[in-house]
């Protein structure tokens, strides 16, 4: 298993409770679950994988954090895995569990920051506020967004690891692909040699039938000549860092002229875009400019353009023309640009992971798109 060093712990720590000393804050109660857009929290202070239902990290701005696990079985492991050494069980349960560990810490009269309370279920909220009226709760997640978003050279080298993997799906299935397989059977073959490469977590979209114009969960349907397949693959990588790419391909040739075109509008838009993400500019900016090579070409546009990734698929700032957050060197993200039709009969989707430098972005998934447009 690849892992961080006590000394990544050891930076992120001192960083946390030098903007915790700013806001006044006493303590922090860190929440997170399995669901794969709500790891990464807990994971930044433990650099333990969750699997299964909450953990719950209470870090003070003084002394050991403790970390609150909801098992016997997450207790052995993060015993032997997390950054953390003060390990409970969540006895009888989460409510009860922090309550207590919170007395025992000294903080029922405490400011309490609380991480990701998106997620926090509302009746652990009101117990909390219930069962300490003297205590005083407040939003404080950005203070740990805020730090993720630029990734150490550390995580940047198990990123650069992730983003092999994500590469391995392309090859895998322009490799495995026939006539007559299902999309089921193709992305098996793909999560297989993924899972023994190192993945943590894999997520696909996939879609064959010409005219979808977006990507699901893979099917029973079978693969035929003439298919436009969009394969999606984000990826966690030893580590448990977060990529995505997206490549398409056609089955037994060619495609139809004008979804070649559109495809080709594409990829010259990826060759484009390192220079886009230049330290100092607003994503809003990277997301005008790629609204604008869509619709110029006279196209719509799709999904959103991207987003930042790391411990969770999804990090702050998002591609959108909102967001004025400045790109800085040290962030990942992915810019994932698709072109739908005007008269909705067919689309085109590409998407790589890109990592800020000082100048041009550095391209972290780097199979050419070229080297897959037909398979089968």
């Amino acid at each position: 298993m690849m892992t961080l060093d006590l000394t990544e712990r050891d930076k992120r720590y001192a960083q946390v409770r030098e903007k915790m000393a700013v806001q006044g804050l006493d303590a922090l109660v860190v929440i997170s679950d399995a669901q794969i857009n709500q790891k990464g929290f807990v994971k930044y202070f433990t650099n333990y994988r969750s699997i299964l239902y909450n953990l719950v990290v209470l870090f003070p701005i003084r002394g050991e954090p403790r970390l609150l696990v909801p098992s016997p079985v997450q207790k052995y492991w993060a015993g032997l895995l997390s950054w953390i050494s003060h390990i409970e069980n969540e006895v009888p349960g989460l409510n009860e569990a922090l309550i207590s560990q919170l007395k025992d810490m000294g903080l029922s009269k405490a400011r309490l920051g609380l991480i990701n309370d998106r997620i926090m279920p509302a009746n652990t909220y009101l117990f909390l506020t219930k069962n300490f009226p003297e205590a005083s709760f407040v939003d404080a997640t950005s203070i740990v967004e805020e730090l993720r978003m630029i990734k150490s050279a550390g995580e940047q080298e198990l990123v650069k690891k992730a983003a092999a993997l994500a590469g391995l799906s392309f090859e895998v299935m322009a490799r495995i692909l026939k006539v007559g397989m299902t999309e089921r059977q193709v992305v098996a073959e793909i999560d297989r040699e993924l899972s023994i490469g190192g993945a943590e977590d894999i997520f696909h979209l996939f879609s064959s039938k010409p005219g979808n114009l977006f990507p699901y969960a893979p099917s029973e349907r079978p693969i035929e000549k003439g298919d436009v397949i969009i394969l999606n693959t984000e990826l966690s990588g030893p580590g448990g860092y977060w990529v995505q790419m997206v490549r398409m391909s056609f089955v037994g040739g060619k495609p139809d002229p004008e979804v070649e075109r559109m495809y080709d509008i594409l990829i010259r838009t990826a060759a484009e875009t390192p220079s886009q993400l230049r330290p100092g500019r607003k994503v809003s900016d990277v997301a005008t400019w790629v609204r604008n090579e869509i619709l110029n070409a006279g196209y719509d546009q799709g999904v959103h353009f991207g987003h930042c990734l790391g411990l969770d698929v999804v990090e702050r700032p998002m591609v959108h023309t909102a967001d004025d957050t400045l790109l800085q060197p040290g962030m990942v993200i992915t810019v994932h640009p698709q072109l739908i039709s005007r008269n909705k009969t067919a689309t085109v989707w590409l998407a790589d992971t890109f990592l800020v430098t000082e100048g041009d972005a550095q391209v972290l998934t780097s199979v050419d798109p070229l080297k897959v447009q037909t398979v089968g």
